[in-house]
């Protein structure tokens, strides 16, 4: 009898032990993170050719399920959805990342609307840059989007994969990049803006992705056109938490900040 009461008690403190673990897992998940701003690499870093990076995409999916950045050496456009992360290469093709996968620069949260409206009129991507900033409760907030619905036209830029030593800066890759279009495509924005005070930390202002449904389509978003009877459906969420892992290299350790470079909200 005091072999089966001492079993039933060493099962017990097991049990415990594990309810108490899944306890401290739910704690440390989404929960505490919600509404933070995570951001891998920093902007005026990237912009003086810290293209090498440490971050996996493993890693990258316990900070966000929503995101935007570029893999190392440069090696494709990075759009995370839904918790999936999309790979968008120089010659335009779409894969997913593999948990290996590292990372050279990102922004992600994740994503819980607070606040969500449809515009059904005809824009371009510099009329809805104005109609979201119109909506924005205060331009001090940082603020992720997503931003879904069938576009008229669409035009993507990607990247060219690079290799050490690397010489040319982001100065002359964006303006050199390649370039995706579509045409009455549908598919999901996924955004961040930041205020401009952010400085060289991360890039001011609007900045989106795009993945296709069909996911046969992506990059970072340069110009797009919708109609007025095609609606947009447009979700926000307010990030008032900021949080930014540094990369561990050589290269960002002496990373001088020569050059500036912002997109220009393009």
């Amino acid at each position: 009898m005091k072999k089966y009461l001492i079993h039933f008690i060493a099962l017990l403190i097991i049990g415990c032990t594990s309810l108490q673990s899944d306890k401290q897992t739910i704690k440390s998940g989404m929960p505490e993170r919600a509404n933070t701003f995570f951001q891998y690499n920093i902007w005026g870093a990237f912009v003086n050719r810290v293209f090498d990076g440490s971050m996996t995409v493993k890693e990258l999916k316990t900070k966000g399920d929503i995101g935007l950045g570029s893999f190392d050496m440069l090696d494709g456009e990075l759009v995370m959805l839904d918790g999936i992360t999309y790979r968008i290469r120089e010659d335009g093709s779409v894969s997913v990342g593999d948990n290996s996968d590292e990372i050279v620069y990102a922004d992600a949260t994740f994503f819980k609307q607070d606040n969500q409206y449809e515009m059904n009129e005809e824009v371009n991507f510099e009329g809805l840059r104005k109609v979201l900033n119109n909506q924005l409760p205060s331009p001090n907030n940082f603020y992720a989007f997503k931003i879904i619905g069938e576009f008229e036209s669409i035009k993507l830029g990607g990247l060219h994969k690079q290799k050490a030593p690397f010489e040319k800066g982001l100065d002359y890759l964006i303006p050199n990049r390649p370039v995706f279009t579509g045409k009455k495509i549908k598919g999901t924005m996924i955004g961040f803006y930041c205020p401009t005070f952010i400085g060289d930390i991360n890039a001011a202002g609007f900045h989106f992705h795009f993945i296709s449904d069909d996911k046969k389509l992506g990059g970072h978003v340069m110009e797009m056109e919708i109609k007025a009877t095609n609606a947009l459906k447009v979700s926000r969420q307010k990030l008032v938490n900021y949080e930014f892992k540094l990369p561990e290299s050589e290269a960002f350790e002496t990373v001088k900040f020569d050059k500036q470079f912002q997109y220009n909200k393009k």
